[in-house]
């Protein structure tokens, strides 16, 4: 349920390595990039980081081997292919939303940090790729936003880069639910309250990553996903919801026309898609974390990697279902490859009917 729990059953499957000592400049990027092309690789936990707060953690790679099962919550045998039918058996087909459920504190609140103690360069947050713009402590993260009209929240998942010891600057891509938000906030001319969730649970981290309704919580499909509703606490200066089991949250907020550099940084499809613009810049207001807190880590890499692997298996079903909606009949499987980004790359499996059965596919 939480990140720590999935550690821990990440070690009785012998797929969690732990490095001491890796630096943030170049080792822990490189050795990222090369766990993560290979499915069969471990996830790695970078401890005692040069320079870094003693204790504060970094885990890469959660999403390969079996690990992708248990995150998923499906038995270890299956394939990959089985895998993505579960995935729209079991999720696609009936999930219901459960509102997510506030209750009055958790383990985020073991330690806040305000004032001139908040220093997120002394986090263990590497220089991901050789080309980047700085150090991005946002990429297994999810920000939590609110609607200021509609009230709604939204978590998504974008990049977050490191500016100096209490500023950090966040890309949205246009169209995506939390620029929506952020436009909104702007145009109102008022600061928009924003928590960044660093380490939280994988699940609700991918679920955050992929494409919901608008106007739907991503913490009430995670808590449709388990069962049960995803505990929340308010935010100490925000307010917005969080995971009461989260390692880390950082709450601030945007102040209308207050913009800096941001970028490049290297992007799923293995080159830099945007050049360094002018972006958004987050005042740090508060860090809520649990005692020797564990950032997870997520970066894109060339594919390839464990964000494509996530893609593959949930847009394979997607893709799966809507070629049956169609009327296409005797679908075998349908694969979105990873290495085609998920977008161009897609192989369908049918038993032939009928002549033009594979052009009606």
């Amino acid at each position: 349920e939480d990140l720590r729990e999935w550690i821990a059953q990440a070690e009785k499957l012998g797929e969690i390595r732990h490095v001491k000592g890796a630096n943030w400049q170049q080792e822990i990027g490189m050795a990222s990039e090369l766990i993560q092309h290979s499915d069969n690789a471990p996830c790695v936990m970078f401890d005692e980081v040069p320079g870094c707060k003693k204790g504060h953690r970094l885990l890469v790679n959660f999403f390969g081997g079996t690990r992708k099962n248990m995150t998923l919550g499906f038995p270890m045998h299956y394939s990959k292919l089985e895998l993505s039918q579960a995935f729209l058996d079991n999720y696609l087909r009936e999930l219901m939303p459960i509102p997510h459920q506030f209750v009055e504190t958790g383990p985020v609140m073991e330690n806040v940090v305000t004032g001139d103690d908040i220093d997120v360069t002394k986090l263990p947050v590497p220089q991901w790729h050789e080309g980047d713009g700085g150090r991005y402590i946002g990429t297994g993260s999810y920000n939590v936003t609110m609607d200021p009209e509609e009230k709604w929240i939204n978590v998504g998942t974008y990049r977050v880069m490191i500016h100096d010891r209490n500023t950090l600057g966040f890309y949205m891509s246009p169209g995506k639910h939390g620029r929506i938000h952020r436009d909104k906030w702007q145009a109102r001319n008022e600061p928009m309250p924003v928590a960044i969730v660093i380490g939280g649970d994988p699940l609700t981290f991918l679920v955050a990553c992929s494409e919901m309704p608008y106007g739907v919580c991503e913490f009430d499909i995670s808590g449709g996903l388990r069962g049960k509703p995803v505990k929340v606490v308010r935010g100490k200066v925000t307010g917005l919801p969080v995971p009461a089991d989260a390692e880390m949250v950082i709450e601030g907020f945007v102040q209308p026309g207050k913009r800096r550099p941001e970028g490049p940084f290297g992007e799923w499809t293995g080159y830099y898609a945007s050049d360094m613009r002018e972006e958004p810049v987050l005042d740090i207001k508060a860090i809520c974390h649990r005692n020797e807190p564990i950032i997870l880590g997520s970066p894109p890499h060339r594919p390839p990697d464990e964000t494509t692997r996530y893609r593959a298996i949930a847009r394979s079903a997607l893709i799966r279902s809507n070629i049956l909606q169609a009327g296409v009949p005797d679908v075998r499987a349908v694969w979105a490859h990873e290495v085609g980004g998920t977008r161009m790359l897609l192989g369908v499996s049918i038993k032939q009917r009928y002549p033009g059965h594979t052009k009606q596919a």
